[in-house]
Order: C-alpha cells, then sequence, then structure tokens
C-alpha cells in the first residue's frame, strides 16, 4: 500500500470514540479502507498493522466482494462489523464505515 494514501474522516467524535469513513471502488475497497483509517486515527504507520486476514476471521477478499457494486451498477444493502487492532469496524453499504475504540463499548 502506497503510505501517501489516506481516507477522508467524514466525522469524528473522539469522545465517544466514533469515525465516520467512506470507501469507493475501485481505488480504495473497504479491505484497504479500514486500515487506512485506523491508520489515520491511530497516527500509526499502516505498515505497523497486521493485514486483516491476518487480524481477524475476515477474508478481505470477501469482504471486497461483498461490497462491490453489482454488474449493473446497483449499490448492495448490507453491512459486516467485526473487530481490527482495538476497533469495532462496521462496513456498510453507500461506501460508509463506522469505526469505534472498543474501550468505549
Amino acid at each position: 500500500m502506497n503510505e501517501d494514501i489516506t481516507v477522508p474522516i467524514l466525522s469524528a467524535d473522539p469522545e465517544n470514540g466514533t469515525y465516520r469513513v467512506t470507501y469507493s471502488y475501485p481505488s480504495d475497497p473497504p479491505s484497504i479502507a479500514v486500515p487506512l483509517a485506523i491508520m489515520e486515527m491511530s497516527g500509526s504507520d499502516v505498515m505497523d498493522l497486521r493485514p486483516l486476514y491476518e487480524a481477524t476471521e475476515v477474508d478481505p477478499d470477501a469482504l471486497d466482494d461483498l461490497f462491490r457494486p453489482t454488474a449493473s451498477g446497483a449499490v448492495r444493502e448490507c453491512r459486516v462489523t467485526f473487530r481490527y487492532h482495538g476497533y469495532e469496524v462496521t462496513v456498510k453499504s453507500y461506501g460508509r464505515i463506522v469505526i469505534r475504540e472498543t474501550a468505549f463499548q
């Protein structure tokens, strides 16, 4: 991954430990956007983060396939929640990711 790539944080509520970011195809699918968002939020280097396939039970390719637009361009209605590097991550349809610090759960 290119360390110069970042994902925009749409909103942040550090008091509650909640952040909202976006993803989009094909430039930054969920499997790329999640680690980049965690990097931005935590101030760490993306190379310091364990890959999704090692740190979670989430298959990055399956995650991307689940949220990839259909051949007709329609957005699939779904959401997936998992824990990654001390955060609860919820990937939603329409390019949204909600990340919560697990200490606040």
